[in-house]
């Protein structure tokens, strides 16, 4: 299948700090191929996930996940929790382990549940197929600006359903926008 010119995000754009690309991560356009069918998604809420210093990522765990954390910017990261697949996006330095969780998006061109990391994967047909592969060279799934910018404020909370988290809020969304998985968490130590 042959697409007109698409702007895919570069590695540069990847290869930063796990907490920017998360925010800068916003707005922007998931595409993901399914049949010949254009699927476009705005992504609207992210998760910023750092080395085995971090007690919530999957870099804790050696292994697979570990390593493929550490491949470098732009490489896939799919790993399942509670038979759901969910996907990450390696970023940072090659050698250090480094990913954004993309946990909801806006569907824009089709009709799907995608309030959440496993039904965004379940909606867009993404598995385990896709783990290791880059972004920069994937046909069937890559991220691209959005034409119609739109301002939008960001919100920031911590992470959601981690036992133990960092002292700093990791979780990026879209204010106001439907399609956020879970409304605002209060923080850890502000008072209801």
């Amino acid at each position: 299948m042959k697409f007109k010119k698409r702007v895919k995000l570069s590695n540069k754009f990847y290869a930063r700090d796990s907490k920017v690309v998360a925010k800068e991560l916003l707005g922007k356009i998931l595409v993901r191929v399914i049949n010949d069918k254009i699927l476009k998604s705005k992504i609207v809420e992210t998760e910023a996930y750092y080395d085995e210093k971090d007690p919530a990522s999957r870099a804790c765990l050696n292994g697979d996940l570990r390593e493929t954390m550490k491949m470098g910017a732009g490489i896939i990261l799919v790993y399942g929790v509670h038979n759901n697949w969910l996907i990450n996006f390696v970023t940072g330095n090659l050698g250090e382990a480094s990913a954004v969780l993309i946990r909801a998006l806006e569907p824009l061109n089709f009709e799907g549940s995608t309030k959440g990391p496993g039904l965004l994967t379940k909606s867009l047909k993404i598995d385990k197929n896709f783990h290791k592969n880059n972004l920069l060279d994937s046909n069937s799934l890559w991220v691209e600006n959005c034409k119609n910018k739109t301002n939008f404020e960001i919100a920031e909370s911590f992470r959601v359903g981690v036992k133990k988290d960092l002292s700093i809020k990791l979780r990026f969304y879209i204010k106001g926008n439907k399609w956020v998985s879970k409304k605002c968490i209060k923080d850890k130590n502000q008072k209801i």
